[in-house]
């Protein structure tokens, strides 16, 4: 997922990664050689050490050697000094959720089964449909699956019936119906293929028709498709992973989703998983699935936001165009991106929401281009031990029937909306407190005698100021 929900000493190692379904171990088309990097160490090194979310990192480069054969280049390395001998490194089998990197492998399997005539693009939304459900419509243009695949649908980012038991899982309890009713309640949000507006929802009823088309659970389209063909063995929508961390370091849950659903964000992989799904992207692996993954790469709209794939989002970095996708769960975030000119790809891995504090997409094309920077790490500055947290507490309505209760806690600075729960909020300079899990910073202001009177509150692009309540 792009988004939570809110309110609601290394040594070196060959592998080889062998795509089955007519492909040989002597084939070097087929196959890629990985070992470790101290380049791409370095490059995680310079962006997670002593980040605040305590991350472990696996990053991958993969690129074709001068005779053609696919190579990998790997890195590892955790936020905690390698000297501590708590922590663990990661290696090529270690398990992350990758978010929405799930949706663009969607886009390849359905771009494989517009090859078996089961599925096509411009196919209307409604010809999937359960009996009884009415397709909003805006304007004369029905929502047809390619609008669905480059988020140009106008559905809104999530159902409107989502309404999680359990805001840390908050997928889990979702249920077919519910998306179907949800889909008959909706309100697009402009005519569709007229502007971009990222929609998780499109990628939930995507999943759904893919499964229904082919007559099979999804989790065996992604088996027969991409995981047995490029030899994916660890890649599953289930099963054990890293630790997932909050970007400040805090243990928090996996992500679950429902049956069927799972296209939308529920694929957990291993850097050798990804590494051999990026291969297939340039060409590795039996010839339809290669065929059908090049399809995948192909614009299938252009708005003014943008260039958009089967999933694939296209971005322009200096002098070079991308093929990338993010994906961020609560406690995880992933990256890939493709240079598909220069017949290159990369893949970052880390078990912490870092999207919430500089995110790893500038690392994930510094390992393609050694001319972007590959970002720094989040600090938490050490809150002085002449600040008083007292001073700050108190009630400060922002708006009509809402207001922010501000209070201290066991040496920690609380944030307690009107109905939500507290959250803690981490010193960042002085009068500046911040949660990063949910993008929000709190700014007090003092008059001049030093008293607080007053906090802002910047979150989402939005600026809220409230004055402290007389007690």
């Amino acid at each position: 997922m792009n988004k939570t929900i809110t309110k609601l000493g290394l040594g070196v190692l060959l592998v080889s990664i062998t795509a089955l379904s007519g492909c040989s171990q002597q084939d070097d088309e087929h196959h890629i050689r990985a070992k470790t990097s101290e380049q791409v160490t370095a490059a995680l090194q310079a962006r997670i050490q002593s980040d605040a979310s305590g991350a472990c990192l696996a990053a991958a480069r993969v690129s074709r050697t001068a005779t053609g054969a696919l190579q990998s280049e790997r890195g590892f390395y955790c936020a905690a000094s390698d000297e501590d001998e708590a922590i663990t490194l990661p290696n090529e089998h270690s398990r992350y959720e990758i978010g929405s990197v799930s949706k663009v492998m969607l886009g390849g399997i359905i771009a494989q089964l517009q090859a078996e005539g089961v599925l096509h693009p411009d196919q209307a939304l409604a010809e999937w449909v359960p009996e009884g459900v009415e397709v909003p419509q805006v304007g004369e243009q029905p929502i047809l699956l390619r609008h669905m695949l480059t988020h140009t649908s106008g559905l809104p980012r999530l159902p409107i019936l989502l309404a999680p038991k359990d805001v840390n899982d908050p997928y889990a309890d979702f249920t077919a119906a519910a998306l179907w009713q949800s889909l008959a309640q909706a309100q697009l949000e402009g005519e569709p293929g007229e502007q971009f507006g990222y929609s998780n929802f499109a990628y939930m009823l995507l999943s759904m028709i893919a499964s229904e088309a082919s007559g099979k659970p999804l989790d065996e389209l992604y088996a027969q498709y991409l995981y047995e063909p490029l030899g994916m063995h660890t890649a599953s929508f289930a099963g054990e992973t890293m630790q997932p961390r909050s970007a400040d370091g805090k243990p928090v849950v996996n992500w679950n989703f429902p049956v069927n659903m799972q296209g939308v964000g529920g694929v957990r992989a291993s850097i050798a998983d990804m590494e051999a799904w990026l291969a297939g992207h340039l060409g590795a692996g039996p010839e339809w699935l290669a065929a059908a993954l090049a399809v995948s790469q192909k614009p299938l709209a252009q708005v003014a936001e943008g260039k958009y794939g089967w999933g694939w989002m296209y971005a322009t970095v200096g002098e070079r165009e991308y093929l990338m996708h993010g994906g961020g769960t609560i406690g995880f975030t992933t990256v890939v991106v493709i240079d598909a000119e220069q017949q290159t790809a990369s893949v970052v891995m880390g078990n912490a929401a870092l999207y919430q504090t500089g995110d790893i997409q500038r690392l994930g094309i510094h390992l393609l281009d050694a001319n972007i920077p590959p970002g720094t790490p989040y600090i938490l500055a050490a809150m002085p031990s002449t600040v008083a947290l007292a001073d700050y507490e108190g009630v400060y309505p922002l708006f009509p029937g809402f207001s922010i209760r501000v209070f201290a806690e066991d040496g920690k600075l609380m944030i307690q909306g009107t109905n939500q729960p507290a959250a803690e909020v981490f010193y960042k300079e002085a009068d500046v407190f911040e949660n990063a899990m949910f993008g929000a910073r709190f700014v007090f202001e003092r008059d001049a005698e030093g008293k607080v009177i007053a906090l802002t509150l910047y979150q989402a692009g939005q600026e809220l100021r409230g004055e402290l309540e007389a007690p």
